[in-house]
């Protein structure tokens, strides 16, 4: 058997090349995050630009936030343009220290870039400029502004030395700057000059970078990019120049562009796909509590492509360590602690006897409020205190208001979670050393959640638009108001909630059904998600009912029925795990008045023929068994259904299901592309349908040369799939 040092090696070398990368992309087939339609704009901005002067653009943004995969998106444009008029230089700024070793790197680069096309027209007009800079002193002092009122500071720099040997000017600064203008001026072509990653430069450096620019950079036809973190660059002004605040970039800049974040949907789906990547699938019992870990600890602190990045980073090397022996959940949610709040992981890492175990109900009066989480807060940022209370009751129960029995313990340890004592030191045996939605949408959307007509048009509207991934906008939408749901004031609650029952059906689209462990993309899901982070922790479970037996009195039936079964199933769980009251959707004395509601609601619509329609056909079916526990009523209703031949022909097409895998191959080296399986999803012990007359009409239908093209092809699909399974060749 090889030793854990060897399958440690295995595992990171394999995931090393997958996402030890922190390249920029290059490609539009690379954008995992929508910044193209950006960079498109940005760049047809830059070619309608017919005669620059000195033109400056700057494109902002936080670091880590795709920046330079923007400036190659933005290339990649510009190439596409084929303009011939247009020639682009890059000025690799952080290759240089020093504010004049940058000086003259920059008026090298723009040398080249004239000498190489214009050739002899420029002659050493450049060299000659630098040698005047050079002359008038350092190159980050304030002499830098051709105009002709400019004062000229003495020969002052070591660097003039530097500058009489190599560059021979008789010309005064100004008259050179004047030549070199009139000759770009002539030209009929465009000069772009690139200058990304300023936020690698010091404070001095990067300013070195906009006193070039403001003064030998303001030439005719020459524009620039630039690419930084306005907040740094604001922040270094300030130190400097008190007196200029932000009215000294203004100065500089023309037009000003901030990059587009990651739409939150996006980081979370980029990040869950490489924890099943890297960890493997947790199983269905563990998905639930996966997604409370991460969306109230990890999702907070993974805000940016460069976060994502990390995070991967990270798991892929301290997972094989522990793979096995600790809780998925648990460990996705201590690494991101690790990576982005070190201060309060190592508080947890130092008070193992306080937080593992159950907190006896008997001592639930001590160490009360907010002083039980005092100890763990030292270091870490007020406006993150919120989220690190939450990450220590999510991950440590003995910390929470609520007591819990011994039978809780029990499935804890099962688990093997960092609360129970003997796996808590596990999880600690690796450390290492330490299309977007504005924020005015957003603001406006949890401003307006008790406006129905606008919450429903909003999201019908998202239902409308598809994004590069093919899904719409609803699953953005509902992504963007789980994360701001805290923000709804309370008041607002009920009738946002209430205007989203009413039009779940309408807006659960088929294109936004994701599977396995991304089944986060669910509608449903999402709603669930929503709803429980709106009212938990506002609402106590009397207000919580009453608050859900008002909005469900006008829900759309699909959410009604799944609504239902969720209730019930709070008070009824399959596995008979313990369930605390407090965490159910209603009182179970509610129940039945919830599930009477939800089945007038299912027989009316058998009635009315919309039934039939209903993309949730075959689950409703189901349910309308469970609620009643007797299949007799779906049983009448689809007796009835057998007699018509479209409703034959929907019930084939609903009953058709499918499913992707990948084989090993003859090699054994496995496929590469998964293989789609075309199966019948018809149980005769079910109940709810008279499984032989089915198959009777079908092969009537099916041989009666009635059907047109589409739903032959249906009963013929489904019959095939239903013999195979019959023959037990059902893969």
């Amino acid at each position: 058997m090889r030793d854990a040092f060897q399958i440690f090696a295995d595992h990171f070398f394999r995931m090393t090349h997958r996402y030890f990368n922190d390249s920029p992309i290059e490609s539009e087939e690379d954008d995992q995050y929508g910044i193209t339609p950006f960079a498109r704009s940005l760049a047809k901005s830059i070619l309608s630009i017919e005669k620059p002067i000195g033109t400056t653009i700057a494109l902002n943004g936080a670091w880590g936030s795709g920046k330079s995969s923007a400036v190659n998106l933005i290339r990649a444009e510009l190439d596409k343009a084929y303009d011939d008029k247009l020639v682009i230089s890059d000025f690799k700024c952080w290759w240089f220290r020093g504010e004049e070793a940058l000086a003259l790197a920059f008026l090298q680069n723009l040398h080249a870039l004239l000498s190489d096309t214009l050739k002899d027209k420029v002659k050493n007009l450049v060299p000659k400029l630098g040698r005047g800079m050079l002359q008038a002193g350092p190159v980050v002092g304030a002499a830098m502004a051709f105009t002709p009122a400019s004062f000229l500071a003495p020969f002052t720099s070591a660097s003039a030395k530097f500058a009489s040997r190599y560059f021979d000017n008789d010309d005064t600064l100004e008259e050179t700057f004047q030549e070199l203008a009139k000759v770009l001026e002539k030209e009929d072509r465009r000069f772009l000059i690139i200058i990304d990653d300023i936020d690698r430069l010091s404070p001095d450096e990067a300013l070195a970078i906009f006193r070039m620019v403001k003064s030998v950079g303001r030439l005719p036809n020459v524009m620039y990019l630039l690419v930084f973190d306005r907040e740094l660059a604001e922040n270094a002004v300030r130190e400097r120049y008190p007196s200029e605040g932000p009215h000294y970039l203004e100065k500089i800049i023309q037009a000003g562009f901030e990059l587009p974040m990651p739409l939150r949907t996006d980081l979370n789906r980029d990040i869950l796909k490489s924890i099943n990547t890297i960890c493997g699938d947790p199983g269905e019992e563990h998905h639930r509590r996966l997604l409370n870990l991460f969306h109230d600890i990890v999702a907070p602190y993974v805000n940016t492509p460069r976060d994502t990045t990390r995070f991967q980073n990270a798991i892929s090397v301290t997972w094989p360590a522990i793979a096995d022996n600790v809780s998925l959940a648990d460990f996705i949610a201590l690494e991101t602690l690790r990576l982005f709040e070190p201060t309060l992981f190592q508080a947890i890492r130092a008070n193992k006897a306080t937080l593992c175990g159950i907190r006896d109900r008997r001592r639930l009066g001590e160490a009360e409020g907010e002083a039980r989480f005092e100890p763990y807060l030292q270091g870490v940022d007020e406006g993150r205190h919120e989220i690190a209370r939450i990450a220590l009751q999510r991950l440590f129960p003995s910390i929470e208001d609520t007591g819990y029995s011994d039978g809780f313990h029990a499935i804890w340890d099962s688990e093997r979670r960092v609360c129970i004592e003997a796996h808590f030191d596990t999880y600690f045996q690796f450390s290492l050393s330490d299309e977007t939605l504005s924020m005015g949408r957003i603001n406006e959307l949890t401003e307006r959640a008790n406006d129905r007509a606008f919450i429903q048009q909003t999201f019908r509207d998202a239902a409308e638009v598809r994004r590069r991934t093919g899904t719409s906008m609803v699953p953005v939408l509902l992504d963007v108001m789980n994360t701001h749901a805290p923000d709804v004031n309370r008041e607002k609650v009920e009738p946002l909630i209430a205007a989203l029952f009413e039009i779940h059906d309408e807006i659960d689209l088929e294109i936004d059904q994701e599977r396995g462990m991304m089944a986060v993309g669910n509608t449903t899901y999402r709603y669930h998600w929503l709803i429980r982070r709106l009212t938990n922790d506002r609402f106590d479970l009397d207000q919580r009912t009453d608050l859900y037996m008002s909005t469900t009195e006008a829900a759309s039936i699909g959410w009604l029925v799944d609504f239902a079964s969720a209730a019930y199933r709070d008070h009824h769980p399959r596995d008979d795990r313990p369930q605390r009251e407090e965490d159910c959707l209603v009182r179970a004395d509610a129940l039945p008045v919830l599930i009477e509601r939800t089945l007038t609601a299912i027989r009316s619509a058998a009635a009315d023929g919309s039934l039939l329609h209903h993309q949730d056909l075959i689950s409703i079916l189901y349910r309308w068994r469970d609620f009643l526990d007797d299949p007799a009523e779906p049983r009448a209703y689809t007796d009835l259904l057998l007699e018509d031949d479209e409703a034959l022909v929907i019930l084939a097409r609903e009953l058709t299901g499918e499913s992707w895998s990948q084989g090993m191959g003859f090699t054994g080296l496995g496929d590469r592309v998964s293989q789609r399986h075309v199966r019948a999803q018809i149980e005769s012990e079910s109940g709810i349908l008279d499984v032989i007359r089915f198959r009777t009409e079908l092969e009537r239908l099916q041989s009666s040369g009635d059907l047109d093209e589409a739903s032959q092809t249906i009963v013929d699909t489904f019959l095939d799939a239903w013999d195979r399974r019959l023959s037990g060749r059902d893969d």
